[in-house]
């Protein structure tokens, strides 16, 4: 169970990930390309960030025994 959760978590932060990349470069983009869909990309783009925040709090409460082993061996 758990290491299929840690997957699937994995999985959609990739995507949101990606998502928020796309819709940044979108609003970044918008004012030289006055066709493209700033307002729907602003809102996409708020929805994934809130989503991918949330989800790598997740994913770090799901990883956190190898993050502190991790942390130990470098620091």
């Amino acid at each position: 169970m758990g290491i299929r959760l840690r997957m699937w978590v994995s999985i959609v932060l990739f995507f949101l990930w990606l998502i928020t990349g796309i819709s940044g470069t979108v609003l970044l983009l918008g004012p030289l390309f006055p066709s493209l869909p700033v307002s729907l990309m602003d809102t996409i783009h708020m929805y994934a960030g809130f989503a991918f925040f949330g989800l790598s709090v997740v994913h770090i409460a799901l990883n956190w025994g190898a993050l502190k082993s991790y942390f130990r061996k470098v620091f």
